[in-house]
């Protein structure tokens, strides 16, 4: 038998093996995309500025005493004016993002409904 011929049935065990672990590091999560990363990247910094937003809202509220419900879909003109007034915009945009505003709102209803 030849060098060659001893050699493949390793290369071909090294081949599969390659291809095998690429499938599994992909679908159990231990590499992240740029996109994906770019996705939670994004989500991590609206849920940021949006907690400090709900929480601006919920201080102010309680400071002057508002007792206005926020609660459901008929006060979600109230959530908004509010989450629009205390959403942060950051250095270099005129106006909060409106993704920033719509988590502030969704989280000004939970912080209502009190869960």
């Amino acid at each position: 038998m030849t060098k060659r011929e001893m050699l493949k049935p390793f290369s071909w065990g090294f081949a599969s093996g390659c291809v095998a672990l690429t499938i599994v590091s992909f679908s159990a999560g231990w590499v992240v995309t740029s996109g994906a990363r770019d996705h939670q990247v994004q989500t991590a910094l609206i849920s940021g500025q949006a907690s400090i937003c709900a929480r601006l809202a919920q201080d102010h509220r309680q400071a002057t005493g508002d007792a206005t419900d926020l609660l459901g879909y008929q006060a979600r003109d109230a959530r908004d004016t509010l989450a629009k007034t205390f959403a942060v915009a950051l250095p270099g945009q005129e106006t909060a993002d409106a993704s920033v505003i719509s988590a502030c709102s969704d989280m000004l209803n939970k912080a209502a409904s009190g869960s």
